[in-house]
């Protein structure tokens, strides 16, 4: 993880020394007194914090940015995959910077896949939190699971820009064409693609089909590559601010 995520309680109490978090510390990146790392409470600030303590619990004094991140504008659809291609899409787009992911149960998706313990015992945090962390940042993106595609588009914001990537319908690569919103909505089909009724309620919402070339992706590459995109088109990514800065 290159960024901590902490609470505002332990900004003063530390962490216990057997905290996976301090485990991390210590043992993997094996910071030593006086040493710096990048922490940030959840949905809030990013700082620098020094080191202080190590024994009975981990020490640090915090010095916090000025201002939060923005939120990237991006809203991802999801037909609910198999768990373990879950899990990969829960933290790579946390990584990527979606603001938001909504798994919709897919009319050519197993069912069979909300029984695992992935969502029937909330497992699922953990990874979009892993994949926040990962970026350095502390924007945790809102995860909402749905009963169909419908119910996906009616959570979005009706005014932007709606890419659905389907190698089969497609009309061409993703594109911001003449009229450009100031957010995205993509929309990812399950593993065996969209039916033809989701394609008619995409279509109906004012979803363009596109492609990413002539191959096939998996769901995770699929949402991760499209979204990058999405996001460059957008322009969001013109300005960078490190931790600190």
């Amino acid at each position: 993880m290159n960024l901590v995520l902490i609470t505002e309680a332990e900004v003063d109490a530390g962490l216990a020394m057997d905290d996976p978090r301090s485990r991390h510390l210590l043992e993997t990146v094996k910071l030593t007194g006086g040493q710096t790392f990048h922490v940030g409470l959840e949905n809030a600030r990013r700082g620098i914090a020094t080191l202080k303590a190590v024994s009975p619990r981990v020490l640090f004094s915090v010095v916090w940015e000025k201002s939060t991140q923005c939120r990237l504008p991006l809203t991802v659809l999801v037909g609910l995959p198999r768990p373990q291609t879950a899990k990969k899409v829960l933290h790579d787009l946390a990584s990527l910077g979606a603001a938001k992911i909504i798994f919709y149960e897919a009319e050519k998706g197993d069912p069979g896949y909300l029984a695992s313990s992935l969502w029937k015992d909330g497992e699922w945090r953990e990874h979009v939190v892993k994949g926040t962390e990962q970026a350095c940042s502390t924007l945790v993106p809102e995860v909402t699971r749905v009963t169909s595609l419908a119910e996906a588009i009616a959570l979005t914001d009706s005014k932007a820009w709606k890419v659905a990537l389907d190698p089969y319908e497609a009309t061409g690569p993703i594109d911001t064409g003449e009229n450009i919103s100031a957010a995205a909505v993509l929309a990812i089909g399950a593993e065996r693609g969209f039916s033809d009724r989701e394609r008619s309620t995409l279509r109906a919402a004012g979803f363009t089909m596109a492609h990413l070339g002539d191959r096939i992706l998996r769901v995770e590459a699929a949402a991760l590559v499209g979204g990058a995109i999405i996001l460059s088109q957008l322009r969001v990514w013109a300005a960078h601010r490190p931790v600190g800065a």
